[in-house]
């Protein structure tokens, strides 16, 4: 695969910044400090945005449309925004804090929950704790169900962040770019050949994610200002394969990844479209309401299926947009209030302690 697409994911104004003064040269890219830019948490809500639409609306053309982008996204922000200057150890210990802190207090919160709901008659019995509690909790994954359905990702994450930040600190661009690729086929071998496998905290969703974490990285310190025509049209294009009819949609947990090639450049191309969107709306209200819902967009993750299915199961509320509308607003009033308390920021937002 030809990784140099992603060059191309903005306009032709797209220019790398002047070198910082006394950045290291590295495999051909400089080793700048990375600054948050406002329109990077714009995108992340508008990406939270749809993966809350995606998972309650009823519209089937509408879900297969978001699925196509909407978890790609992530990883290649994931990509965009990584530092490898860190040390291995250094990076492993602060993603446990950030990420598999939160996942294990959300799941042992959720997990049960979850039983609790879907078999209220069950008797919790040794044999019966082990296999539908214990064992789906330690191996993820699409064992996880319900108001734990999304957490998959979280560990896939997790997952790809180390393996990408092993790769780019010991090999070169170019040979991150061959293992990349070579990833990529064997993700495509796994869905269309043996799409019943999958391992613990869905690592081999790892094969596909990770080429397009690699992707994000590859675009680091590009200036997206506008679209070039060619972008615009790949991606009204692949949105008209789903209008047709053609499955042009990701479903990572499914391992389910569309046309080989294809629904992945049909990703690059939505991402950039939303990208481009986000950086026009930082500075105005909307932006800002956008970017706030982006910083509270892993709590929004762990719990808007927990909301939304409360919503409807327990309070019979079947129409969709009062559930999104539901899940983000009560998601996020529950981040602000984690985020008051030192404790609760520390355990279920990977916050670190002051």
């Amino acid at each position: 695969m030809n990784f140099e697409v992603v060059r191309s994911l903005g306009s032709s104004s797209i220019v790398p910044p002047a070198p910082v003064p006394g950045a290291v040269s590295g495999d051909g890219f400089a080793r700048q400090q990375l600054k948050r830019q406002p329109w990077v948490d714009v995108l992340k809500g508008l990406g939270i945005i749809f993966v809350v639409v995606g998972h309650i609306t009823y519209n089937q053309l509408l879900v297969k449309t978001i699925f196509m982008f909407h978890m790609p996204l992530f990883f290649l922000l994931g990509g965009w925004l990584h530092n490898p200057e860190r040390s291995q150890g250094g990076y492993l210990k602060a993603k446990t804090r950030s990420l598999l802190v939160p996942y294990l207090c959300f799941l042992v919160v959720l997990w049960p929950l979850e039983l609790l709901v879907a078999f209220p008659d069950q008797r919790w019995t040794g044999a019966w704790v082990l296999t539908s509690l214990i064992k789906p909790m330690l191996l993820g994954g699409p064992l996880l169900t319900g108001f734990a359905a999304v957490f998959w990702f979280v560990t896939c994450y997790f997952l790809t962040q180390q393996l990408m930040h092993f790769l780019l600190r010991r090999y070169s661009m170019r040979q991150c770019a061959l293992i990349s690729s070579l990833m990529l086929v064997c993700a495509y071998v796994n869905a269309l050949l043996l799409p019943q496998l999958w391992l613990p905290w869905s690592a081999n969703v790892v094969l596909i994610a990770a080429p397009i974490y690699f992707i994000g990285y590859c675009a680091r310190f590009r200036e997206i200002s506008g679209l070039t025509p060619v972008v615009l049209i790949v991606a009204l294009a692949a949105a008209a394969l789903n209008v047709l009819g053609y499955h042009n949609a990701f479903d990572m947990k499914a391992v389910d990844y569309g046309f080989p090639v294809v629904t992945l450049i049909s990703a690059l191309a939505c991402i950039a479209v939303l990208a481009v969107i986000a950086r026009h709306l930082q500075s105005n209200v909307l932006g800002r309401a956008l970017a706030a819902i982006g910083g509270a967009s892993m709590t929004i993750m762990f719990l808007h299926q927990f909301v939304q299915l409360v919503m409807a199961k327990e309070f019979g509320v079947s129409q969709a947009l009062p559930r999104m509308v539901g899940a983000l607003l009560l998601c996020f009033l529950i981040h602000r209030l984690l985020k008051k308390s030192p404790l609760t920021a520390r355990l279920f937002l990977g916050m670190r302690a002051a």
